[in-house]
């Protein structure tokens, strides 16, 4: 995890600086000549490669989760700051040791030898190979960053797809509960009209059954009429 990897380079710039501070504070005001010159070498190579691992710790610190990110980016802040006072702590140590110092390293470093000369060249094409070394580790830390983002997007992808298939069951169960919900409005529609139609039915037949008995009363009355009327001729 990001986190971790965090706290390897966050491990390797704690001893880079304790270093650092080692040559600047203790070795480099008790050096001179060539031994002086090396020292400072070696100082200002460590200065880089402590930015080189801050610049990883920045990564790290923009691909972690929130939670971390904040504390990392903190951190990330403190140790900037440390490496701005090393640079003007090895120019301070550099530039004051006075025209006696000055004077030493002259007396001690008047004419470079062929061995000096070769001892140079030979620390540079080592210095050349480091610089080599931490750049092709920037790149493949890189690439592992890229990697992980890339690993990040694709589950993020497969996440809202599952969500988007989701959504669309939801909506075709929806739109089968509409289907069902129209179906049952039509049905209770038609037996609404149906119950009108009994009920009109109902009416009629009563209205018919009472015409009927009216008839048969009035047949009968004048049934009765008639035969009071013969009786009483």
């Amino acid at each position: 995890m990001s986190s971790e990897q965090f706290e390897h380079y966050e491990y390797e710039f704690e001893n880079i600086t304790k270093s650092i501070n080692k040559k600047i504070n203790s070795q480099l005001p008790n050096f001179t000549g060539e031994q002086r010159k090396q020292c400072q070498r070696q100082a200002q190579k460590e200065i880089e490669r402590a930015e080189d691992l801050l610049q990883d710790m920045e990564m790290e610190a923009r691909s972690a989760p929130p939670s971390y990110r904040t504390k990392m980016n903190a951190r990330v802040r403190g140790y900037n700051a440390d490496i701005e006072k090393f640079r003007r702590d090895l120019s301070n140590v550099s530039s004051g040791g006075g025209s006696y110092q000055n004077d030493r390293d002259a007396l001690f470093a008047g004419g470079d030898s062929f061995e000096g000369q070769n001892y140079n060249q030979r620390s540079r094409l080592l210095d050349n190979e480091q610089t080599l070394g931490r750049t092709s580790d920037r790149i493949a830390n890189a690439q592992r960053i890229g990697e992980e983002s890339e690993a990040i997007g694709a589950g993020v992808l497969t996440e809202l797809d599952s969500q988007r298939q989701t959504i669309i069951r939801t909506g075709q169960k929806v739109s089968s509960t509409d289907a069902n919900l129209g179906k049952s409005r039509r049905i209770l529609n038609a037996m609404a009209r149906r119950i009108m139609t009994n009920h009109l039915i109902m009416v009629l037949i009563i209205i018919v059954l009472m015409g009927i008995l009216g008839m048969l009363v009035s047949l009968f009355y004048v049934r009765y009429l008639y035969r009071a009327a013969t009786l009483g001729v």
